[in-house]
């Protein structure tokens, strides 16, 4: 599967926004056994965080079985990955934005790693349509909820013992436009391998 991945990225005979949706939205995660475990998995995390089961999006090793991120090189999914979801609401996207913006000064609270994640979304995240609620989901007022639910998850097969972590995109547009944007960086750095 990585190789036929590499070739379609390299070849570019289809866009980038194909290449999203082939590899990554539009597709039944590698740690699945099948269609319906994953439909019931997602049903079941819907219940639980109050959205509807198909803004619920695997990405990353766990979806495709190897790493698309520009800096991990392909790396295999395997025993110690963790379970990127994304989660597309533009409810908890503004929900959480506007918590981000009437921080006030509960940020002299934060620690230094917790306020430079603040000013990251400040300047960039939230541009992009992003929150990264795995970063800062003690700060967000579904945070608990949250925290309790992923622990719920990650108790049933298939994701049994493994950490899951959630961003949160205000659309599908800027999910799709997150990804594009590091298929394209991965392609750069796999053309240049060749």
């Amino acid at each position: 599967m990585k190789e036929q991945f590499i070739q379609d990225l390299i070849e570019n005979k289809q866009p980038f926004s194909y290449l999203a949706s082939r590899w990554l939205i539009d597709r039944v995660p590698y740690i699945f056994d099948n269609e319906d475990q994953y439909i019931h998995w997602k049903e079941r995390l819907a219940r639980l965080i109050g959205v509807d089961s198909k803004s619920i999006v695997f990405v990353g090793s766990s979806c495709i079985g190897f790493s698309l991120s520009p800096h991990k090189k392909l790396d295999d999914f395997d025993k110690y990955s963790d379970i990127d979801i994304a989660i597309v609401s533009s409810h908890y996207f503004d929900v959480s934005w506007q918590t981000l913006i009437n921080i006030g000064t509960k940020i002299f609270t934060l620690n230094y790693l917790e306020r430079g994640l603040y000013y990251d979304h400040k300047k960039r995240l939230i541009y992009h349509g992003t929150i990264a609620a795995d970063k800062i989901i003690h700060l967000l007022p579904f945070g608990k909820e949250w925290v309790e639910s992923l622990s719920k998850m990650s108790q049933m097969k298939p994701t049994i013992g493994r950490e899951i972590k959630v961003r949160i995109y205000k659309d599908f547009e800027s999910l799709r436009a997150y990804h594009i944007n590091n298929l394209i960086e991965l392609k750069d750095i796999q053309s240049k391998k060749l």
